[in-house]
């Protein structure tokens, strides 16, 4: 997945948790949390001095992977985005 659908995706996820079904505080903000994380590491131009950019997307993918084992059952149109976007990763 290219750089821009990636971007597509982030945003197709951002409208689901805007306008989609309701979820509890928590969980809306871990996925905005990763949305964030993940369109800064998208922005980035420079690599971090600390972490390769390679170490910070299998970081993001790994939570990602997470929040989708959680969120399978009772969210699937969620699980489903955020698989499309740990792929991209």
């Amino acid at each position: 997945m290219d750089k821009q659908q990636l971007n597509d995706t982030l945003a197709q996820l951002h409208e689901e948790l805007t306008h989609g079904p309701e979820l509890d505080a928590e969980s809306r903000e871990r996925l905005l949390q990763l949305v964030a994380d993940i369109q800064g590491v998208l922005q980035s131009d420079t690599a971090d001095q600390e972490t390769s950019p390679d170490e910070t997307r299998e970081s993001l993918s790994g939570r990602v992977q997470d929040a989708i084992a959680d969120f399978e059952a009772a969210h699937p149109q969620f699980s489903e985005l955020m698989g499309r976007i740990a792929d991209g990763l």
